[in-house]
């Protein structure tokens, strides 16, 4: 009798454990919306990066975020040592035809190593820094990747495991870039197609890079805090037909992001300029308005430059303003002392398509201390000839960027822009998303 007591107790108590509720961190985590990644400015380049981990193993590591970059490629010697999940991408296979491989490479190593494959779909990675770029062959092992909740794998994430020369002139804190472009293997695309979640990221670059982070968002996201009541001004986004890359194929549609810009305005007046400029060929993919984090300051054609500065010399200086010899690469460079507020320097407005929208740069973007002089010069720069494609007339730079909430909807085709978050009494080092 008092074995089946003792039966039928240890009977109910397996059924209670059954039914009981498991621990969340035992439960499959949801389904998620969105995936965060922290934004650091370096202090050398002023280039912008991310953190990524990658592998089996886990390893972690620094990539510079290019907006225009087609996919993520780096070179690290702990993912070397421990790559026992890399697997090469075979050409003639699905996923080198959604990578648009420009060819196959053959290195018959025993066995193989990242870097080092037979048979292997392959694409050049570009530097933009340093201009150099790497033909190599493509791989995909598993990134990891964080919600504001949970942890998930990604298995089979394409990417290049590029020579450690291709290095050169990238943030010294960096092993790699990682491409956020308008490609099928882009961070972004590649997040988007395994998740079922929304094509489309939000930066926020901080100013600073001894603060807090600035913050990436790639999928819909509900934002928190001061940003909850930010609003974006939309417009547009433009696809330029001609690559501006030279070893891109011909007939290929860029990887970079482009708006369509009707004019400028410096103090409220409208620059006088060759608005053709504005518009892109659709013969030689010249002209147009790009945007690219791996430009420290927004580029401009040479007689946008003249006009722009022109104007903008001619508003500082009817406030007292003295200027002083220019300081490379800037060509408008004034006596810190003579400009009492950045928030009274003229503004610099880029007047989108339609005219109802426009993107206002105050003195905190459009203007920037040389060293630690008492020199302070147009954060903006003129423009040269593109060696290796086509000639865009403007390019957003990433110091025109920082402290902004920027949105690029791929999935509408639909760029969004904040005002400047100082007018909201915050920046970009508290940004928040859940």
């Amino acid at each position: 009798m008092g074995l089946s007591k003792v039966s039928i107790l240890l009977f109910l108590l397996s059924v209670l454990f059954i039914l009981s509720p498991r621990p969340l961190n035992s439960q499959t985590p949801p389904k998620p919306q969105a995936f965060t990644f922290p934004i650091r400015k370096d202090p050398t380049t002023n280039q912008y990066y991310t953190t990524i981990t990658i592998g089996s193993n886990s390893t972690t590591f620094n990539a510079v975020l290019d907006l225009g970059g087609k996919f993520l490629w780096f070179n690290s010697l702990d993912y070397f040592n421990s790559a026992s999940s890399y697997r090469p991408i075979l050409c003639g296979t699905r996923l080198c035809a959604l990578a648009n491989g420009v060819g196959c490479v053959f290195c018959f190593l025993s066995p193989p190593v990242p870097g080092c494959t037979n048979n292997t779909c392959s694409d050049y990675a570009l530097n933009p820094f340093s201009g150099t770029q790497g033909y190599n062959g493509l791989g995909t092992d598993t990134l990891h990747v964080q919600s504001s909740t949970h942890t998930y794998p990604l298995p089979d994430f394409p990417f290049q495991f590029s020579d450690p020369t291709l290095r050169d002139g990238l943030a010294g804190p960096t092993a790699g870039l990682v491409g956020m472009g308008r490609t099928r293997i882009s961070l972004h695309a590649r997040l988007a197609a395994a998740f079922g979640i929304r094509r489309e990221f939000a930066i926020c670059l901080p100013s600073s890079s001894s603060g807090a982070a600035g913050r990436m968002v790639v999928g819909r996201a509900r934002f928190r805090g001061p940003f909850r009541n930010v609003s974006l001004f939309t417009t547009p986004l433009v696809r330029n037909p001609v690559p501006t890359d030279m070893n891109e194929e011909i007939g290929n549609f860029t990887a970079e992001y482009f708006v369509g810009l009707e004019s400028i305005r410096v103090g409220g007046r409208t620059v006088r300029l060759n608005r053709t400029l504005l518009e892109i060929d659709r013969r030689t993919g010249a002209g147009g308005t790009g945007l690219r984090t791996v430009r420290p300051y927004t580029v401009l054609e040479r007689s946008i430059y003249g006009a722009v500065v022109e104007e903008f010399v001619r508003g500082v200086e009817s406030m007292g303003a003295r200027r002083v010899r220019a300081v490379a690469p800037f060509g408008a460079c004034f006596d810190s002392g003579t400009i009492r507020e950045y928030s009274r320097v003229p503004t610099i407005d880029l007047v989108m398509r339609g005219g109802g929208v426009y993107w206002r740069f105050y003195g905190w973007n459009s203007m920037v201390r040389v060293g630690g002089s008492n020199v302070v010069c147009l954060a903006f720069v003129e423009g040269r000839t593109n060696p290796t494609g086509p000639t865009t007339s403007v390019v957003v730079g990433g110091y025109q960027m920082e402290n902004y909430l920027l949105r690029f909807d791929v999935e509408n085709s639909r760029f969004g822009f904040s005002s400047a978050l100082a007018l909201h009494g915050t920046s970009c080092s508290d940004f928040g998303a859940a």
